[in-house]
């Protein structure tokens, strides 16, 4: 009868080899695996993206039932732009970027608000409307923008319809700022930055002012204050801008007149369809509105002044307006996700956790917290003749 052979010992540190080699083939395995089919950002048949700009549903053109009803957008491919262009409303905004998680558009307006000149110098305000593309279409001017007004001497004031407790809008003024210049002759331009980070200080020229809340805006009106350059026909008349920019275009750009494109952030939602938001409403969406909006099982509902937006639920990340828009976001893959696990990071479906490495033990969210198991005495010897095992440990 053959003897039955005794169960092989290995040395603890074979055995700490040998799961360390295991570990690599799981991660190489992993790697080698395909990426996952990137999530649709618009409806089946549909086309997403113009020139450079990617569109995803709710906005859309070509065919309507691409996109939601008042969030049509226009691809202009003619061969006089190149690439294609997509524009907004009327066509005098052109879009760059469409944000859902940020719930903003932004767009490139074309000229100022007001930019005089000489022969304008006989009127001492100016009163103008901002656009037709806002009221038109239902976006709000993002709380994300400032005022701007370049010259000497002269206060501008932005108007907007603010919602307020009941169900009318009103008409306020939402941002205002004066702007000065330490001589007549506008040379203090030149100061600008020299004593702040911010290039329009208020008495470089140029002042900027914010936009505490987002609204429609109505128009901007602008005069002279009481100066000899205002009473004075034969003193040198610098021109007078004012416009609407993103927060932190000038400042970056360093000109506050002369503009050409400048860039605007807006508040969108969708409303048309819908049944109206109801004011300091805990119901805020219904679930009609839910169903009928956020087609993602991962995806959330709000109600707000623009009318209604989706998010797609922590944990989830991608296109909620859309089924299946919603996707788990790979935690293990942030460079965030290194700086709170230490040990090994393993994807869940809305999560994530966080393990020591199989052969040790301890605490996977501290540096070094993970240590090796002492499988017998010889691991002991073996320990004390190697440097340091535990993981994480700055070397």
């Amino acid at each position: 009868m053959a003897l039955a052979s005794a169960p092989v010992q290995l040395p603890a540190a074979a055995a700490v080899a040998l799961m360390a080699m295991a570990l690599l083939l799981l991660s190489a395995t992993a790697a080698a695996a395909p990426p996952p089919a990137r999530a649709p950002i618009g409806l089946p048949g549909c086309n997403t993206t113009c020139g450079n700009v990617s569109v995803p549903y709710p906005f859309g053109f070509g065919p309507s039932r691409c996109y939601w009803p008042g969030l049509n957008l226009t691809c202009n491919t003619s061969d006089s732009h190149h690439p294609p262009r997509l524009l907004l409303g009327d066509g005098s905004l052109r879009v760059t970027e469409i944000s859902l998680s940020n719930q903003t558009v932004r767009v490139m307006r074309t000229g100022s608000i007001i930019n005089t000149t000489g022969a304008d110098f006989a009127a001492r305000s100016w009163s103008v409307t901002f656009g037709r593309a806002f009221t038109e279409h239902g976006y709000l001017l993002s709380s994300g923008n400032e005022l701007v007004v370049s010259g000497c001497n002269v206060t501008a004031m932005l108007s907007a319809d603010i919602a307020d407790d009941g169900e009318e809008e009103t008409t306020e003024i939402v941002s205002a700022c004066a702007s000065f210049c330490a001589s007549n002759s506008g040379g203090a331009h030149e100061m600008a930055g020299s004593m702040t980070d911010k290039y329009c200080t208020g008495t470089s020229g140029c002042c900027l002012a914010p936009l505490p809340s987002s609204g429609v805006p109505k128009g901007v009106e602008a005069r002279w204050l009481y100066s000899a350059t205002a009473n004075n026909k034969s003193a040198p008349v610098p021109a007078v801008t004012v416009f609407v920019a993103e927060q932190g275009w000038v400042d970056m750009e360093k000109r506050a007149d002369g503009v050409g494109e400048v860039p605007l952030l807006l508040d969108f939602g969708v409303k048309q369809n819908l049944p109206k938001v109801q004011p300091n409403s805990n119901d805020g969406c219904t679930q009609y509105v839910q169903r009928m909006v956020c087609k993602s099982e991962h995806s959330t509902c709000n109600a707000g002044d623009q009318g209604y937006t989706c998010d797609c639920e922590s944990g989830y990340n991608g296109n909620p307006y859309i089924e299946g828009g919603c996707q788990d976001i790979d935690e293990c893959k942030f460079p965030s996700t290194e700086k709170v696990c230490f040990g090994v990071c393993i994807n869940t479906i809305g999560s994530y956790d966080c393990q020591c490495p199989q052969g040790t033990y301890g605490n996977p969210e501290v540096e070094g917290g993970c240590v090796y198991y002492d499988f017998d005495d010889t691991a002991d010897a073996v320990s004390s003749s190697r440097p340091t095992a535990s993981l994480g440990a700055a070397t």
